[in-house]
């Protein structure tokens, strides 16, 4: 009962004291200046029709019949391998994902992939398998000097080992708006959709960038006047590349799957407190002078992945700026570029389900949802894995069998008592039936009847006559007075061979006096 008033009355209760749509950040409901409710009326407004939000596990991916967008704006809890297949089942269909993040555990749910990519050729030459140059055609076994943007981009997924956010505050000390901490990205790659339209910038709060985990060739001498070639895996935070080409030095230059950048003044503060101060300066063993990328796209076939480093892009608080900055612009290109392939109702992208996780947001302990979240994770894991789901009703069925009971329907034993049944016997509401009615003669009537069952019971034989009662109850109790007992049974028997009406207090001494007999009985 605790528990059921936990997950049904609580939030009710909530919703009705307006606290409900406050207690989860990020939440599409939440009106407060860290929800999305901006966001996702404009959505609306724009002819999007599929918004929803996810309470439970990415395992309901798996019941979408359609492709769909999943948008994750600022994850708490962890993500489970289960979430993970669901996830990369849903991207197979063609689906599209959001991961916008910046000290949570949005990328968590790419690691079990990248364990299986990083293996991959080790486990290939122990089975014979492919390995991934081969799979794909290009890396270290088949360089080209060809510099085409496609070639660069298939040599950067074949050095890819991981990517994740980096977890230090990205500052910039000349494109802010009260403190380097809140960034206002002005500098952006017009070749990519989400940057259209933009002219103000995009403004960030205590967000960070992308790093990525490069596994790439390093020429090391040998000490024999000759260098060899060994392979090691760097971390480095995305930013505009810098090379050197034919003897030029190309300088800042951006790519078409790093929409936006910050200035070169930018740099990254390990110190989150100083940061909030606005007191943090630049040291020495903080990676700068350099213009970061915190945003990232990646086409896999009809679907997108876009990954963005601070989920505060869409809150409520700098939406609800236009005048200040072009966030509410950029998000309704990010999800224009998100369902731009998707097939909806009639062929309408923007019907498509925009699915947004709340299932793995922060919840506050007067959340409407916080009580309620765990036990719709647990329904949705059995029910929608495929890989246990289809045992869920035998396990259930065998744990749920003692529990059944093995008659449901009431089976009369004896007119006073039904099989099954709880509470007063069926006698005991005759009884209280006449009395609440007034019907006392036919309660005396069914109270000496009673006894002269029990009398036949007992003695084996039946007894009509108030001498034959009289002596069967002197015989058996000597006590009693046998001029009293007789003339009593005979004025209960004259009255029931010819009743009328009887008033209270005859009703009360005869029924004491008859249950006094059903007694010794």
């Amino acid at each position: 009962m605790f528990i059921l008033f936990m997950i049904i009355i609580i939030p009710i209760f909530l919703g009705i004291v307006g606290l409900g749509g406050f207690g989860t950040k990020f939440s599409l409901y939440n009106e407060s200046w860290d929800g999305l409710s901006t966001l996702r009326v404009s959505l609306e407004n724009e002819g999007y029709t599929g918004i929803t939000n996810g309470m439970s596990s990415l395992s309901v991916l798996n019941r979408q019949n359609t492709t769909g967008v999943l948008a994750i704006i600022g994850p708490a809890s962890k993500y489970s391998m289960i979430d993970t297949i669901s996830l990369v089942t849903f991207l197979a269909r063609g689906g599209s994902l959001l991961v916008a993040d910046d000290y949570g555990t949005g990328a968590e749910i790419f690691e079990p992939l990248f364990n299986i990519l990083n293996t991959w050729d080790e486990v290939s030459q122990l089975a014979n398998l492919p390995s991934l140059s081969d799979l794909f055609g290009f890396g270290e076994e088949n360089e080209t000097s060809s510099l085409s943007p496609e070639t660069l981009l298939f040599d950067m997924l074949f050095m890819l080992r991981g990517f994740a956010f980096n977890g230090s505050v990205l500052m910039d000390a000349e494109s802010y708006t009260t403190n380097p901490a809140q960034p206002l990205l002005v500098n952006y790659e017009s070749s990519n959709p989400l940057t259209a339209g933009i002219s103000k910038g995009i403004q960030m709060e205590f967000g960070t960038v992308l790093s990525i985990a490069l596994h790439h060739p390093e020429y090391i001498d040998s000490g024999v006047s000759e260098t060899v070639k060994v392979f090691q895996t760097d971390w480095m935070p995305l930013q505009a590349v810098s090379l050197e080409l034919f003897g030029l030095e190309i300088q800042d230059q951006f790519l078409p799957f790093l929409p936006f950048y910050s200035t070169k003044s930018s740099w990254m503060e390990s110190d989150f407190q100083a940061a909030k101060r606005g007191t943090s300066t630049p040291d020495i063993d903080e990676w700068g002078n350099v213009m970061f990328a915190p945003m990232m796209t990646i086409p896999i076939g009809l679907g997108k992945i876009v990954m963005i480093g601070d989920p505060d892009i869409f809150v409520n608080k700098w939406i609800d700026k236009p005048e200040d900055n072009d966030n509410l612009i950029f998000s309704l290109n990010l999800f224009d570029y998100l369902t731009a392939d998707l097939n909806g109702t009639g062929g309408n992208p923007r019907t498509a389900p925009i699915i947004f996780d709340e299932g793995h947001s922060h919840q506050k302990f007067y959340s409407a949802s916080v009580y309620s979240i765990i036990l719709m994770k647990l329904i949705t894991e059995m029910s929608m894995f495929p890989l246990y789901s289809p045992f869920i009703p035998f396990f259930l069925a065998i744990i749920a069998y003692p529990l059944i009971p093995k008659k449901t329907r009431l089976t009369p034993i004896l007119w006073t008592k039904y099989r099954g049944e709880a509470g007063r016997s069926r006698f005991e509401r005759e009884i209280k039936r006449i009395m609440e009615t007034g019907g006392y003669s036919e309660a005396i009537g069914l109270l000496y009847r009673a006894m002269l069952r029990g009398l036949r019971k007992v003695s084996k034989q039946s007894m009509e006559t108030p001498e034959e009662i009289a002596e069967f109850f002197l015989a058996k109790d000597p006590s009693l007075r046998a001029k009293d007992l007789l003339t009593e049974l005979t004025r209960i028997h004259a009255y029931l061979e010819r009743p009328r009406i009887l008033p209270e207090h005859l009703f009360m001494r005869y029924m004491t006096f008859i249950k006094g007999l059903i007694d010794r009985i």
